[in-house]
């Protein structure tokens, strides 16, 4: 069965992103950081998560899955498979061991967490929407990054930061490298919306004085190139039309920057 196509938004989407945001940077990244000295994320089975590891001599696998009775917290360790609904910061961090690393997150471009007690808004609909967009552009950046054009291209992760999954394409010291991803929509360090509130692609050159001068370098609030959700949604009604819509948006900011054309 071909993967379904990407659908308009619910209304619910941001406070949704917003709050699984903070989860994923106040529990799920520190538990990993603090078991391996490593905070980056990945997509996984119905949204997104830690790669493997090893906690306490134990593989282990935090992840948030999606599905229609809501967004619950997995975590899998030693073959066992626990599950738990998200309800508050302060209750993913018990559950997965972890308390809240608030003190960390403070020094990062993470969004102000609030009360950790607070019960989380999180729709089903906007949750599976998330899980969507990451499937999606997850998918892409893999194929982009085995792309012979593909010049020193880095492997996948979702940052915490900014919640994003990208990549990294081209020679530093040629001027040609660039982030290329996926944002789940921008949100300021308060907490408040950002500048593109809602999901888009996006080509991100390190070196933006230098990109080659072309009106393919749309974006208002960063350097460089953006593809919002709704215009890829708009591009037409299969996954392959979406696909391969943002696959040549991303194969032109590639162009650009590392053949200069």
């Amino acid at each position: 069965m071909a993967p379904a196509p990407l659908r308009p938004l619910p209304e619910s989407f941001p406070q949704t992103r917003l709050d699984l945001h903070r989860v994923a940077a106040l529990v799920m990244s520190p538990t990993r950081r603090q078991a391996m000295g490593k905070m980056g994320l990945c997509r996984t089975p119905g949204g997104f998560g830690t790669p493997p590891f090893e906690r306490d001599g134990q593989p282990t696998i935090i992840r948030m899955e999606a599905t229609d009775e809501g967004a619950g917290l997995v975590v899998e360790r030693d073959g066992r498979v626990d599950t738990a609904p998200i309800t508050t910061i302060a209750a993913a961090g018990v559950f997965c061991g972890t308390p809240p690393d608030l003190e960390w997150a403070a020094g990062l471009d993470i969004p102000a967490p609030g009360n950790p007690e607070r019960t989380l808004q999180i729709d089903p609909e906007a949750a599976r929407a998330l899980a969507d967009w990451y499937a999606f552009g997850w998918s892409i950046l893999v194929e982009l990054a085995a792309e012979e054009a593909s010049i020193e291209a880095s492997q996948p992760q979702l940052w915490p930061e900014h919640f994003d999954p990208a990549i990294e394409i081209g020679n530093a010291d040629a001027k040609q490298r660039a982030s290329y991803g996926f944002s789940p929509g921008d949100v300021a360090k308060t907490a408040d919306p950002g500048p593109e509130p809602l999901p888009y692609a996006y080509v991100g050159p390190w070196f933006a004085d230098d990109r080659p001068t072309s009106s393919f370098w749309n974006a208002s609030s960063f350097p460089g190139a953006l593809l919002h959700h709704h215009e890829i949604v708009a591009v037409g009604p299969s996954h392959a039309e979406q696909r391969n819509a943002v696959l040549a948006f991303l194969r032109k900011g590639r162009s650009l920057l590392v053949d200069g054309q």
